[in-house]
């Protein structure tokens, strides 16, 4: 490994784990036993850094969510184990996010303007897949499904303006709104293959697990 890969995989984990505001060069440069000006010579500034470190970060959480998203028996299961592993990660996901918007608010449209592209085209392929399995309902606008649904999933995470009745977290939120715009657009056979999904031990458990990964 490269001293960039290292500085960067280091740096990811301080970020993660202490705060991207709270973090200062002095103290990856220190954390590390490098120079500050070691730092600034290889990427200019803290913005490019934790661009970078966010960048894996994101990566790597995307490549878990599709690891697990392998395992389901059918492509409709498989998009709803994606969603589920999703929720493993939102709190701390949220919580970069917000500190992000906030603070370094270049960096935040830097990574989510192409992230939320790409995971919108990801998708609708396998929404696409999904149709020609007899699974859900090809008869329905895709572009303006997957829009209501990105955008009330992501409403729900952020809890922008939304009060959540007592007792009910953002992961239970967050699956109850998946579960139900998917039912919805599902054939006899896609009802079948969410319904045993739900009924799952998987799906139990997870209920009860939250993952964060560095």
């Amino acid at each position: 490994m490269s001293q960039r890969d290292y500085i960067i995989d280091k740096a990811t984990e301080m970020f993660v784990s202490q705060g991207i505001k709270s973090v200062r060069m002095d103290d990856i440069a220190q954390s590390l036993g490098v120079s500050k000006r070691t730092l600034y010579e290889m990427f200019g500034d803290k913005e490019e850094l934790l661009f970078l470190c966010l960048e894996k970060y994101h990566s790597s959480v995307q490549a878990q969510i599709e690891e697990q998203a392998r395992t389901g028996s059918s492509k409709l299961e498989s998009l709803l184990i994606g969603f589920l592993e999703m929720t493993q990660y939102s709190e701390t996901n949220s919580r970069i996010m917000n500190n992000l918007r906030k603070f370094y608010p270049s960096v935040h449209e830097r990574l989510t303007v192409p992230a939320g592209e790409n995971g919108v085209k990801r998708l609708k392929d396998v929404i696409q897949e999904c149709m020609r399995g007899g699974m859900l309902d090809s008869s329905f606008n895709i572009d303006l499904a997957i829009t209501v649904l990105y955008y009330t999933a992501i409403g729900i995470v952020a809890r922008r303006n939304i009060s959540l009745p007592e007792g009910v977290s953002v992961h239970d939120a967050f699956m109850h709104i998946v579960v139900c715009f998917f039912r919805g657009i599902a054939t006899e056979k896609g009802i079948r293959i969410i319904d045993d999904f739900i009924r799952s031990e998987r799906y139990k458990r997870y209920k009860t697990e939250r993952k964060t990964i560095i």
